[in-house]
């Protein structure tokens, strides 16, 4: 009987030491049931949850809520912080205009197209390896400069009344690249290829104290 017993719990324990390896073993894409993603800004919070996307302001949301929205427009709600906007896998069109953003964090939203972050106080526009970028409106903040060599179907640019000592747009091809607006900046100087200097688009716009160039040095 005793032996019995003992053979029992031994088949027991190897049955839960076999669960437990084959519970490690998971597969990373498969979303996890519950995952949550953390908002610390509570204004952000509550504009998804007005948009029914959260059900109350408690620091987090479901990740399988946001993970699938394409198009998000938080504008004018008071945000300073917009951690968590990474969780937005599938976006596509993002207006966070209006706000109280220093920094925009945007690296890992790289299916976007459209980003709308006019009158922030951005000192910081991270966008990332994103080449399908198509129209970035960030005028009214306190940028410095945008590296924008990898973004080669970028087709609108508006950078005014920013802090931007230099701007090259040389690599942006014509005539995708037709919207462009660079006033109100302290620079004088805006690097461009040869093919745009010949056939300036009538939509770009700047001081008329700047000047385009093939060398801005």
């Amino acid at each position: 009987m005793k032996r019995k017993f003992l053979a029992l719990l031994q088949a027991g324990l190897l049955l839960m030491a076999c669960d437990s390896d084959s519970g490690t073993d998971t597969d990373p894409n498969i979303p996890i049931p519950g995952a949550r993603t953390s908002i610390p800004d509570a204004n952000f919070e509550a504009a998804l949850v007005a948009l029914g996307l959260d059900d109350e302001v408690d620091g987090s949301v479901l990740t399988s809520r946001i993970e699938g929205v394409q198009r998000l427009d938080v504008a004018n709600q008071g945000i300073q912080d917009l951690t968590g906007i990474g969780g937005f896998k599938a976006l596509i069109d993002l207006s966070v205009r209006d706000n109280a953003l220093t920094a925009l964090d945007i690296r890992s939203n790289t299916n976007l197209l459209f980003v709308w972050a006019e009158n922030n106080q951005l000192t910081r526009l991270q966008i990332g390896v994103n080449p399908g970028i198509e129209k970035i409106g960030a005028s009214g903040n306190q940028l410095t400069g945008l590296d924008l060599a990898d973004y080669t179907s970028l087709q609108l640019l508006d950078l005014a009344n920013n802090q931007i000592t230099s701007i090259d747009v040389s690599t942006l091809p014509l005539p995708s690249f037709n919207e462009f607006r660079i006033e109100g900046n302290p620079l004088t100087c805006i690097l461009v290829s040869p093919q745009q200097l010949a056939s300036i688009p009538a939509s770009w716009s700047k001081d008329e104290s700047d000047e385009y160039s093939l060398d801005c040095e």
